[in-house]
Order: C-alpha cells, then structure tokens, then sequence
C-alpha cells in the first residue's frame, strides 16, 4: 500500500443485468438448468456491503472482481458473464432477501461475495435449502469452513489462518500478556476465539476481553481501560469504520508508544486513508498488501490504481481472486455453470500464481491454502506504505474446531 491518499471521486465500475429477451427465455423454460450452454450466459449473483461503514470493502471487491472479468472480456470458454449486483447493506435478513432474490427470480447460476461474517452464514443456510453453489470472496468466519457443504468454497481466507501466525508474532516477539478489543458480533467473537487459542498454547495470557458494540464512535472508555491495565501489547479487530476511529483514538490516548497496536486485517485502504499517520506502527495479519513482491500483485497493483484511481488492498485482492478461481474452475468445465457437481470438482483443483502469492484450493476444506504476511504500516517519505516483517507460507486450514 503505497502513498495512500484520499480516495478519489465515485468509483467506476461495469455491472450486467439480465436483458428482457433472457427473462422472457428463463421464464418460459420449466427447467432453468436445461437452458441451452453454448449460447445463454454465465449468471453471476453478486451480494456484498454497499452503504454504511463496510461499503468500502464491498466495492473494492467488486472493482477488482470487475478488473480481472475486464481482463478476459467478461467471456470464459466461450460463454459471456453476466454480473447481478446486490446489496447486502451489512444485515443478515436483508443478505438473505437478495440471496432469494438472485436465486429464484434472476435464475444465477451461483452467488459470490459477501464480506460480513454474519450476512455470509444467513446466506449460506438458505444456500443449503436451494441446493445453490456458493462461493465466498470475502467473510472469514471459521463456521464458513467447517460448514462442509459440498457446493460451498471460499477464496479468501479464515480467521483460523491469519490468527495462528499472529499469535506467533506477538508471542515471540512483542509479549506474553496481552489486551484483546474486538466489535461484539460474531464476526469478532470467532477472531478473538481463533486468536486465543494459539496464543494461550504458546503460553501467552490473555489480561481482559473488551467488547465494544458494533458502531462505537467514542472508545475512550474502552481506552481508558485498557491504558488503567497497561498490557505489553494489544490485539484488535473492528470492522470498516469502527476500525479507522479505533485506531484513531489509540493514537490520540498516548497507547501505541507504550503498546503496540496489532491486529486482524486492520490494514486496508479505508483506515490508512482515514487515520492517515496515525495508522503508523500498526501491525496486522494479511492475505494482501501491495507491497508483496512478486510479478502477480506488481501487475494487479498497477491496473487497479490505473481504473480505479486509488491501491487495491486485501479486500481487493479477495474479489480479484474470487473472479479468477471462477474463471479457471468454469475454464474445465468447459463453461458448464449448471452442473454443481462438475463445477465442484473443477473449483477443488483450482491453483494458480495470484497477487497474494500462491494460490490453490484445499480440496477436503473447499478454503484456500496460501501465505499470510504479518506486515506494519511505516512512514515512506511524505506518505506511508507497508513492510512485511514475517511470512507463513502455505498455511491451511484444519477444517475442525481445534482450540
């Protein structure tokens, strides 16, 4: 994340829409499924958050899910891709609403997206009822993994891993006792839980669970709290805005000198641009940032800041990798979207060099196996960037509740 900015002007972007001589075709066929492959498209519901405090993580999802199907002219195997946006807008009655939606009026052949945690598990349960194939590019809730629903895979990443490699760190290197602050919502409750978990086997003590409410605007009592039980270091997670004001005002309280401020994906490109230097010294578990050094994210980093006019950060590399773990699934398949079962067993033998690194599916877990950095926001001239001070390579998913 090189020089964040402000984000500039409204973001562009290409959506598809079901045309009216495709609905009047859908409707008039008793069995969608049977509708003819070589010339009908690939219908692709698309559920994520777009208003309020999550919507910046949704729309870089999207944009980079739209860069990547940019990139092979929205056509794979010789069928074109149809894009149906919805918003989820960060509530799970609303995300189920649209998944019905998607499903039984727009006919998709399969749904992707959703970065809360809790939209992703309503979802997925009515997913289950339908039958539907499902694929997540962005919740990382444990519960999405052990689910083992066979038409269900996810692209991004579980708590599970970027949890273990973080204890690791600050275990090793910042101290054995610490301070946790996660949103009270189960999205918090199962990264604080996949946190605990290695870092009490370490041999590491957790001081106080703290548990503000989604939407917190004023932590100071939360900070007050934890400056009163003076940890060596803390462990966060808020999600969107809360994130930003969290790190802000643990700035502004005097902490992060005296206790480094880490955390669960608290890097990305909305607190970075809305804290600006505050945000220096921030240590956080990663898929993505766009300092990784390979071919893959120098080339995606490049395009994306070129169309879209600010970095790509994880949640922009978690769409980009949805849309091509798709593509390449559908590539064996031979554009076959309605066979679930087909399509299934192509998305387990997926693998393929992304911007994050190494990419491949766990074939038993349907969850990617793939690198996690722990990477700090630093100072680079009159801006800021990251450095990636550790790498896990490979880290897999068990599949199982462990600790």
């Amino acid at each position: 994340m090189k020089k964040h900015n402000s984000r500039a002007g409204a973001v562009s972007r290409r959506t598809f829409m079901k045309s009216s001589v495709g609905a009047a075709l859908a409707s008039s066929l008793a069995a969608p499924a049977v509708r003819a492959q070589g010339s009908a498209p690939i219908r692709i519901g698309n559920i994520n958050t777009y208003t309020g405090g999550l919507a910046y993580a949704g729309q870089a999802n999207l944009d980079a899910m739209n860069l990547y199907f940019d990139s092979i002219n929205w056509t794979v195997a010789g069928r074109k891709i149809e894009l149906i946006k919805e918003d989820d807008q960060f509530n799970p009655q609303i995300g189920l609403q649209k998944a019905k939606k998607l499903v039984e009026s727009d006919n998709v052949d399969l749904i992707i997206g959703i970065q809360a945690s809790n939209v992703a598990l309503a979802v997925l349960n009515y997913m289950k009822q339908q039958k539907a194939f499902y694929i997540v590019s962005g919740a990382g809730t444990d519960a999405i993994t052990w689910d083992r629903y066979p038409y269900l895979f996810r692209t991004s990443i579980s708590t599970f891993q970027l949890s273990g490699p973080m204890a690791d760190y600050i275990y090793d290197h910042l101290g054995k006792e610490i301070v946790t602050t996660a949103s009270d919502y189960a999205g918090g409750h199962d990264v604080m839980n996949q946190f605990k978990g290695p870092y009490l086997a370490k041999g590491g003590k957790v001081l106080k669970e703290i548990w503000p409410p989604l939407g917190t605007t004023d932590f100071s009592a939360y900070l007050t709290d934890i400056k009163a039980i003076n940890p060596p270091v803390t462990y966060d997670f808020m999600p969107g805005a809360d994130a930003a004001r969290f790190v802000q005002q643990y700035t502004e309280f005097g902490l992060k000198e005296k206790m480094p401020l880490t955390g669960f994906t608290m890097i990305d490109s909305q607190t970075v641009s809305a804290v600006g230097k505050s945000a220096i010294g921030v240590i956080s578990a990663l898929t993505y940032t766009d300092t990784v050094d390979n071919p893959e994210s120098k080339e995606f980093a490049k395009n994306f800041k070129a169309k879209y006019k600010y970095a790509p950060d994880l949640f922009a590399d978690y769409g980009y990798v949805g849309a091509q773990a798709l593509a390449e699934a559908l590539k064996m398949t031979g554009g076959d979207a309605s066979n679930k079962d087909k399509l299934a067993e192509a998305m387990s033998k997926v693998s393929f060099k992304a911007p994050r690194g190494p990419f491949r599916m766990d074939p038993a877990t349907h969850n990617p196996i793939q690198n996690i950095y722990i990477a700090q926001v630093i100072e680079s001239g009159d801006g800021i960037s990251t450095k990636i001070l550790s790498t896990a390579k490979d880290v897999q998913d068990p599949g199982k509740k462990v600790y």
